[in-house]
């Protein structure tokens, strides 16, 4: 089954989350996001409110305790921003984020993965 992609506000940043096949927690940006993640926009968009507000440093160019990836288009081509020293576990993360992120289970690790394509079997 293909899963189908789009991004909820094309031409804006919008950022939302994913656990890893390993437990992981994931932040991509700008582009676009699983189907069945769109139909919780409001409850992504809360958490990403509050994300900005009390975990700033999530926004920084390579944020150092996620597995950060961002978006230049429409395209579903995500590159890493960096790559964690000691990655945020999906289980630590706040609720507020785990709880949407907890939506869209990746079929496979990003580990030191530079690019994820998600239409290519990763969800």
């Amino acid at each position: 089954m293909t899963t189908i992609l789009r991004h909820p506000r094309p031409g804006f940043t919008w950022d939302w989350w994913a656990v890893d096949a390993q437990g992981f927690l994931v932040q991509f940006s700008c582009g676009p996001a699983p189907e069945q993640l769109l139909v919780h926009v409001d409850r992504v968009d809360a958490a990403a409110a509050w994300a900005e507000e009390n975990r700033p440093a999530w926004f920084d160019s390579a944020p150092a305790s996620l597995h950060a990836f961002s978006c230049n288009g429409e395209l579903p081509v995500y590159t890493r921003k960096g790559v964690p020293d000691s990655p945020l576990w999906l289980s630590d993360a706040p609720a507020v984020v785990a709880d949407v992120a907890a939506l869209v289970e990746l079929r496979r690790a990003v580990g030191d993965t530079w690019t994820v394509h998600l239409d290519e079997g990763w969800v």
